[in-house]
């Protein structure tokens, strides 16, 4: 909504204001992620074009974004994620499961019933 609104309140200065939502990018943040596993596993299947993103997807984005071609373009989100916005996100209980212990993962589960 932020971005909706700051587009509207400059637009009369021509201001274009826009969001890029980048999914998982291929870089050293997500490297944990990245090098496989079961959570990259479980990106894969949730990415309709099946692979992760790069560096270079997200600044094809924000080169338009920026560049005269987009200069009709202002108030918009534009997911660069391959498509999984489309679906669930990525499970992360591989990431969570090793800090947890045996007896508290039990009780959550019978808590939980």
């Amino acid at each position: 909504m932020v971005v909706r609104v700051a587009a509207d309140e400059l637009g009369p200065a021509r201001v274009r204001v826009n969001s890029v939502r980048p999914g998982i990018i291929d870089n050293e943040l997500m490297a944990p992620i990245t090098a496989g596993g079961p959570v990259l596993d479980s990106y894969l299947e949730n990415i309709p074009l099946h692979r992760v993103g790069t560096v270079e997807d997200v600044g094809a984005l924000v080169r338009f974004l920026i560049g005269p071609e987009s200069s009709w373009i202002t108030g918009q989100c534009v997911s660069v994620d391959g498509g999984q916005s489309l679906r669930k996100g990525a499970d992360f209980g591989a990431f969570a499961e090793p800090g947890i212990p045996d007896d508290a993962a039990r009780r959550l589960v019978i808590e939980e019933g």
